[in-house]
């Protein structure tokens, strides 16, 4: 290759982490136990990174759909030593369904999901029954699911799936939160505080069983 020439395209889709096939138990991700918390379409995984020197006992899982976050995130953890980061590229409606045991996860966060923001896209959202089902199966009793958001109206349809799943109670009053009090925001978030955005935070917790 010359000076010139243009290097070829890297090729994310290969290199990016996947989830074992069929059946798996999340707690054998890691070397040692630890709580376990789920990190929902994390992006270019900056909530990842700020959980991870918030809460350093916890094993933390991130699933993101684009191959190339996932690569990269994956080799950022990676290059730093974070072994309580384990990155999956992938559907998490789909990988959530095949992982176990059941109770075994304490929190899942879901950072500004659905970037598609018009009606025709709503069939597409991440959270939907088929996501709740899948979270509720996995989350310890009280264990916590934390949505945030900059699309208002996907904010009151994710309040309202809520509302009606029998495995889930809002937190508080309403389920609202003021802030984010995990220590951990996302890079959108963090746009959005720059921006001046309002970001809608919901928090619901798992029935006990």
């Amino acid at each position: 290759m010359n000076a010139t020439s243009t290097p070829p395209p890297v090729d994310y889709v290969s290199r990016a982490p996947r989830a074992p096939e069929g059946e798996f138990d999340l707690r054998g991700l890691w070397p040692t136990p630890g709580p376990i918390e789920l990190d929902v379409g994390f992006g270019r995984g900056a909530s990842l990174f700020h959980r991870a020197e918030a809460a350093p006992a916890a094993r933390l899982l991130g699933i993101e759909i684009k191959a190339k976050w996932a690569t990269k995130v994956a080799e950022r953890a990676q290059r730093l030593g974070l072994d309580e980061i384990q990155i999956f590229c992938g559907d998490a409606r789909e990988i959530l369904t095949r992982a176990g045991p059941v109770a075994c996860v304490e929190r899942v966060f879901v950072h500004f999901p659905d970037p598609w923001w018009k009606k025709r896209h709503l069939k597409r959202r991440v959270v939907g029954d088929a996501f709740l089902d899948a979270v509720s199966r996995l989350l310890v009793d009280d264990g916590e699911l934390f949505i945030q958001t900059d699309v208002p109206d996907r904010a009151e349809i994710y309040r309202d799936s809520l509302v009606v799943h029998r495995d889930f109670a809002l937190a508080g009053d309403d389920g609202w939160l003021e802030r984010n009090p995990y220590a951990a925001a996302s890079n959108r978030e963090e746009r959005a505080a720059r921006d001046g955005l309002p970001v809608r935070r919901l928090l619901a917790r798992r029935r006990v069983r």
